[in-house]
């Protein structure tokens, strides 16, 4: 029906009305349902699409040959040595030529690995700590094992600034750290017999200041401060009369020790002999003088040659004998 018959039957107005507002909210209801349906295809178009982009992404990092791929291979193994190394080479390297029982395995005492956090300044909590297996080797005088050995890596290497300094020994006297690992016997020598060697020179004299005296355990040679006594002398020869911790107490010598050596040091006598030979100068200076310093008597080679009554009379034969290195000779 038209409008303008709906106009002529009379129907009321309002009722037309109400019809049109019908219309139009039909009208819109059927737009709205467009839109939503829109929307919902755009939302599953967008899922879809990173989806497919997430799945692109692992399709990629699972690929042969990507970075991720050939990074992230295989089932993590405990760490070696030389593995170790490929980061921290300076310890690695002094291990390796330091030649001390250090050289096993890195995880044996570095049981926490990366456990450094600077803020925490927890690196001597983390460190291992020396007494774990050694104890206190050197007793208490010696709590601080770093001072003398002061890298464990290279721990046979020691400075001689960490032993310079003194502490109390077992029995409370002050000394240089030396002489409380080193008591027995180079320490107890020096204590019977002192010489120069302890009472001017010490152990930094000789162990510091000595031809290539760079690190403990140097032993210098005798010649880096002494002459030797015959051209030709060894250090070992040296060591057949002396030691070094006690020079002054001469040891038994061989009764063959060649007569030059003796004469190095009573070099006076030794050019008596020499000079007015007698019988006595085909003799070996350790014929006589078994055991250094010692003066012999007469008798014990000779007895009593001119009879009780001469002997009675004149009991030293060095009234008339004078010097047995210098003999008067008859003209």
């Amino acid at each position: 029906m038209k409008f303008k018959d709906l106009l002529k039957s009379g129907l009321p107005f309002f009722v037309i009305m109400v019809s049109l507002m019908l219309v139009s909210c039909a009208q819109n209801s059927q737009q709205s349902a467009q839109s939503e349906g829109g929307d919902q295809a755009t939302a599953s178009e967008q899922a879809a699409t990173t989806q497919k982009a997430s799945a692109d992404t692992q399709e990629t990092a699972t690929a042969p040959g990507s970075s991720s791929y050939e990074l992230y291979q295989g089932q993590p193994v405990s760490i070696k040595p030389v593995q170790c190394g490929s980061c921290h080479r300076d310890e690695y390297v002094k291990l390796q030529n330091s030649g001390s029982k250090h050289r096993f395995d890195c995880l044996k005492c570095h049981t926490k690995l990366h456990a450094y956090i600077p803020t925490k300044n927890n690196y001597k909590e983390i460190m291992p700590k020396c007494t774990r297996c050694h104890g206190l080797k050197h007793g208490d005088a010696f709590p601080n094992c770093l001072q003398c050995h002061t890298n464990p890596h290279d721990p046979l290497n020691i400075p001689f600034q960490g032993v310079l300094q003194k502490v109390r020994n077992a029995k409370g006297k002050k000394v240089v750290a030396c002489e409380v690992c080193h008591w027995n016997p180079e320490g107890k020598e020096m204590a019977d017999h002192p010489c120069k060697h302890n009472t001017e020179v010490g152990c930094v004299g000789c162990h510091v200041t000595g031809i290539d005296a760079t690190k403990h355990g140097m032993k210098p040679t005798c010649f880096a401060c002494h002459e030797p006594h015959v051209q030709g002398q060894t250090y070992q020869d040296c060591l057949v009369c002396h030691r070094p911790h006690s020079a002054k107490n001469i040891l038994q010598y061989p009764e063959d020790t060649d007569n030059k050596i003796c004469g190095s040091c009573h070099t006076g006598i030794y050019e008596q002999l020499q000079t007015n030979h007698t019988k006595h100068s085909d003799l070996y200076c350790a014929d006589c003088h078994v055991r250094h310093g010692q003066i012999p008597k007469c008798q014990r080679c000779h007895g009593e040659p001119h009879g009780a009554e001469i002997h009675h009379q004149f009991p030293n034969c060095l009234k008339c004998h004078i010097d047995p290195h210098n003999l008067p000779v008859n003209p």
